[in-house]
């Protein structure tokens, strides 16, 4: 994980930079405004034409020294340049003849998007997207970097809990850059959506169990019996460690205080497969990954869970029957008022969750090539939902639906397996042949990873800036760390060269010796 040029002052500059982009993100609304978003993919872009800058000036390989480090980025770029041309395509005037094979029924000439000014800022999106995915490529290149920006999302995740907690504790409206948070009991900071914050957090917790793990050398303990497991414990208790786990007991609050059914879900689910996965890849970190799994669930979700009322979360997620909340709201001996308000106020169930994500198969269907154009779910989707008395949904409460209705098959095709080929990755990582550095941020990934995949399905948090931004650097990361393959060609090279020097040095011993025995 080296390359030329990654000491020096410049390069340490734009790294700078990546990390205060990445914190920064999540502040203004999650970055989703218009301006919030221009700005990040200014300074994104930026960043990138930096680097890149500094490196024709110096006449250095932008990639390094070897040529198997631009090989192995091939198909990452590739994918997210397709993207971006699939999206660019859709802004493109084409004639009457060609766009009818694009948009049924078409007879004149135009754009493939139904909203060209959407689909612009959707570009712009991707823009920010690539950058940062592209900087953490090409500035994280080695151990220390890679764990300065796995700490950096760590640190903006607590951040975002502490201030979200603080918030809903005192239980009143406040306003934040012009928008209007009214008081209630779920914890949102300052992200526009509660479930939003539950994905940042997700990705942030990712970051710390990864960092838990990457201190972790072997399941080695300091002599047998109770003085060896005191030392073991008081060694934790006084290490960097102990610190990240109070960090992560924070977060865990704060995401239960969201009431987030898809974020709770989703990072239970991916907490548990991922420490199951990683007993399974590596014995040397199996006992670790058990301890902070097992603590995680018993004490995190459990225990502080029961105080801070998960209870309400598990509440919400039993209430997934429209016929069910209808039948409370109008439950015999309540008042009218009460259940007017009851009426008003009911939680929307997972059901009615899925409604637009289901009737935007229709868009799909009509358009399953290049869809209706990047961002415009929100114009195009009332002509599908029909008689259908659904309200104004500005996005589909899917990812996947929406990407394939924004960009169509081929556009979802193209992400999925740049999530999938960088889950790959990261999964090989996991094995006691990697370093320990490697192994946690390996689990990190698939950590995240399999979070906002499950996540994604009810919610759209790849949509929002702040959350689609810092789960491109961590699938970036992937990228970042060395191959099992590469890692043991690299051990056996080492260990045939000093074969070759011992058998070089021990001839040259021999007339010397000889030399001394004649004398």
């Amino acid at each position: 994980m080296t390359s030329a040029g990654s000491g020096s002052a410049g390069n340490q500059a734009a790294f700078a930079g990546l990390l205060a982009v990445l914190v920064w993100a999540p502040v203004p609304l999650a970055s989703n405004r218009s301006w919030a978003l221009a700005l990040l993919a200014i300074v994104c872009s930026g960043l990138l034409l930096f680097v890149v800058g500094r490196a024709a000036a110096a006449g250095r390989p932008l990639l390094g020294d070897t040529s198997q480090r631009s090989a192995k980025w091939l198909v990452p770029v590739g994918l997210l340049v397709a993207y971006g041309l699939l999206v660019l395509a859709q802004l493109v005037p084409l004639p009457a003849a060609l766009r009818a094979w694009f948009v049924p029924g078409a007879t004149a000439a135009g754009t493939v998007s139904v909203d060209p000014f959407a689909t612009q800022k959707y570009l712009l999106a991707c823009v920010a997207y690539a950058s940062v995915f592209a900087l953490v490529l090409l500035l994280v290149n080695t151990p220390q970097r890679l764990r300065w920006l796995m700490g950096a999302v760590l640190v903006s995740g607590v951040a975002q809990a502490v201030l979200a907690v603080f918030l809903l504790s005192l239980r009143t409206d406040y306003q934040f850059l012009f928008t209007m948070f009214p008081a209630g009991d779920r914890a949102v900071g300052t992200f526009a959506n509660t479930d939003h914050l539950a994905g940042y957090l997700q990705l942030a917790l990712a970051m710390g169990v990864g960092l838990m793990l990457t201190g972790v050398d072997a399941d080695t303990n300091n002599g047998d019996g109770w003085r060896g497991n005191t030392v073991t414990t008081l060694k934790f208790l006084m290490s960097t460690k102990m610190l990240v786990r109070l960090l992560l007991v924070m977060m865990v609050i704060a995401l239960v205080l969201t009431r987030s059914r898809g974020g709770n879900a989703a990072f239970f689910i991916a907490l548990l497969v991922t420490g199951v996965w990683v007993a399974v890849r590596s014995p040397q970190l199996r006992r670790t990954a058990v301890v902070v799994v097992l603590s995680m669930v018993v004490v995190d979700l459990v225990v502080i869970g029961q105080w801070v009322g998960i209870d309400k979360v598990v509440q919400r997620m039993e209430a997934t029957s429209i016929k069910r909340q209808a039948e409370a709201a109008t439950t015999p001996g309540v008042a009218p008022s009460v259940a007017a308000r009851a009426t008003v106020r009911r939680e929307e169930s997972l059901e009615e969750r899925l409604f637009a994500a289901r009737y935007a198969l229709g868009m799909v269907r009509e358009r399953p090539l290049l869809g209706f154009g990047g961002g415009t779910f929100h114009s195009a989707f009332p002509r599908f939902k029909g008689e259908h008395p659904l309200g104004l949904y500005e996005h589909a409460h899917n990812d996947y639906v929406e990407v394939a209705a924004d960009t169509g098959v081929l556009g979802l095709l193209l992400l999925l397996t740049l999530v999938a080929t960088s889950l790959w990755r990261a999964a090989r990582a996991l094995s006691d042949r990697s370093p320990p550095h490697v192994r946690g941020a390996a689990a990190a990934v698939v950590m995240a990873t399999l979070s906002m995949a499950v996540h994604s399905f009810v919610d759209f948090n790849m949509h929002v800036p702040a959350n689609a931004l810092t789960f491109c650097a961590i699938l970036a990361m992937a990228w970042c760390l060395p191959s099992t393959h590469k890692s043991r060609q690299s051990r056996q090279s080492r260990q045939s060269s000093s074969r070759h020097q011992t058998t070089a040095a021990s001839p040259s011993a021999s007339p010397s010796a000889s030399a001394e025995a004649s004398t």
